[in-house]
């Protein structure tokens, strides 16, 4: 596989990222039927997600005018997304009286990195004009999220196991 190739995977993976959180997010619904720290991630993670593959094209279009009020968009429209989203995921846990497990406080950790991604790469690109941050912008972005999907996916692994531990334990007595 070339590099062109990982590039047109890495790339294309905003939709899949969105429908694997959107499915996960029914699966742990349709088995776990309460709210919990992890459907609210979940649900924080699709929203997110859905919000930043909708507008992407809308950005897309609209960063590629030339001026630097134009690129500042496209950069500062995904720093917010994931910023509004770290301040979601908080504050529906607090709402909802949910201690915040490790999985959502990873979460916002990503979202985090993800914005100052963002930032980083804005400042590099139109302020310093020094290209530092091109290569790690261009494969962060689309790693970090697959790492998060991975991360997800384990621990919802592990907590469906957990839980049916407790379960045989519980009926054992």
């Amino acid at each position: 596989m070339n590099w062109s190739e990982i590039d047109a995977v890495l790339f294309s993976l905003d939709k899949i990222i969105f429908i694997a959180y959107f499915v996960l997010l029914i699966l742990v619904m349709l088995f776990q039927r309460k709210v919990s720290s992890f459907v609210i991630t979940l649900v924080v993670l699709s929203v997110a997600n859905g919000a930043m593959t909708s507008l992407s094209p809308m950005l897309y279009q609209f960063s590629s005018q030339p001026g630097m009020a134009y690129k500042f968009t496209w950069y500062a429209s995904f720093a917010l997304i994931d910023m509004l989203a770290v301040f979601l995921l908080y504050k529906f846990h607090y709402l909802l009286k949910q201690s915040v497990s490790f999985v959502a406080n990873l979460t916002g950790m990503f979202f985090v990195m993800l914005a100052t991604l963002q930032t980083f790469r804005f400042i590099d690109r139109f302020i310093f004009d020094a290209e530092v941050f091109q290569q790690i912008y261009r494969y962060g972005i689309p790693s970090l999220n697959i790492v998060q999907v991975s991360v997800v996916v384990i621990s919802l692994i592990y907590e469906f196991k957990l839980s049916q531990r407790y379960l045989k334990a519980g009926s054992m007595v």
